[in-house]
């Protein structure tokens, strides 16, 4: 059928039609970015952004989350980075370090496998002593004497390796004893996936309280990555591999009671300092905050929390990394 209407009114009728839609798709836009909260999922300048609250990203962003701060602490830092942690029921990795030597973190399943022995003979207050040094200052005499303790070398590495699969960890100390760069139990390969998944029972693994409690009283100078979040229980490890690199390895569990999250990281700088490692440790570390948080809500909660009668940790301020140079 024909329009019979003058042709200014036709006009006037499409520009009418026109501003109508232009007005809605508007009102559309508007009510997006409130409910976004102005950038929705972009990103802007050099990846910064965060989608989600100023708490911490939202559940489903913290894989790409982590994937940023690994990334950014990666370039800000000349480091090379991984970091394991545990999200909505599952083990979340990123970064390009992964399986590495234990160094001193294997002295926290040392640990507890010689309370556990001294537990079944009664001799628990000799070794409080050295599980304390050990935990706290990473004292190797002291974290030989607690492996000594459990017999032969292939005896406590059976009885290490029983502590690790007690948690559903599978990695194999006895076995490690073949590999032809073997020299003591810090040279086990241990994943930081791997150490996630001890984490996550480790509190409920018998002889445990007591390690528990001295990895919350880390002395200063080692508590410059994971040892900043608050109620940080863990243990580091640090030195040179073979192949020239420095390592400096963290894991345990973090944050306030009934929120403990499994993770574990690990840094490798260019520059092989051991200044260095420790920097980007602990800017890792503090990026990770809201985003453990995060996971604490989103199914990331160890398995095994820490006791009530295990203390908190230290309130002692920790060293920084002009402190530790300066020593």
């Amino acid at each position: 059928m024909t329009d019979t209407r003058p042709a200014p009114t036709r006009r006037r009728l499409g520009r009418w039609i026109v501003g109508t839609v232009l007005l809605v798709i508007l009102a559309v836009v508007v009510a997006v970015l409130i409910v976004t909260g102005g950038d929705g999922d972009a990103a802007a300048g050099d990846g910064d952004s965060r989608a989600g609250s100023a708490d911490g990203p939202d559940p489903d962003r913290i894989p790409a989350e982590i994937d940023r701060i690994v990334g950014k602490v990666s370039r800000d830092y000349d480091a090379s980075l991984g970091v394991s942690l545990k999200s909505d029921g599952e083990v979340l990795h990123a970064g390009d370090l992964q399986e590495l030597h234990a160094w001193s973190t294997t002295k926290v399943p040392v640990a507890i496998a010689a309370q556990q022995h001294a537990e079944k003979n009664g001799t628990t207050r000799y070794i409080a002593d050295d599980i304390a040094a050990a935990m706290t200052m990473s004292d190797n005499d002291a974290a030989m004497r607690l492996f000594a303790s459990l017999g032969s070398w292939q005896r406590g590495s059976a009885a290490l390796t029983a502590v690790l699969k007690e948690s559903g960890d599978p990695t194999d100390a006895l076995a490690a004893e073949s590999e032809p760069d073997y020299t003591g139990f810090g040279d086990i390969h241990w994943s930081l996936d791997n150490q996630v998944t001890f984490a996550d029972r480790m509190a409920c693994l018998d002889g445990s309280e007591p390690v528990l409690d001295e990895m919350g009283q880390v002395i200063p100078v080692h508590r410059m990555g994971l040892g900043v979040l608050p109620g940080a229980r863990f243990k580091g490890g640090w030195g040179p591999e073979n192949d020239g690199t420095y390592v400096l390895r963290e894991f345990g569990l973090v944050g306030e009671k009934d929120r403990q999250v499994p993770v574990a990281i690990a840094v490798v700088p260019d520059d092989g300092l051991d200044s260095a490692a420790r920097e980007a440790a602990q800017a890792l570390a503090e990026a990770l905050e809201p985003v453990l948080d995060a996971a604490a809500d989103n199914g990331g909660t160890a398995e095994c929390q820490v006791p009530a009668g295990v203390p908190d940790a230290s309130d002692e301020e920790p060293m920084s990394v002009e402190e530790f140079m300066a020593q």
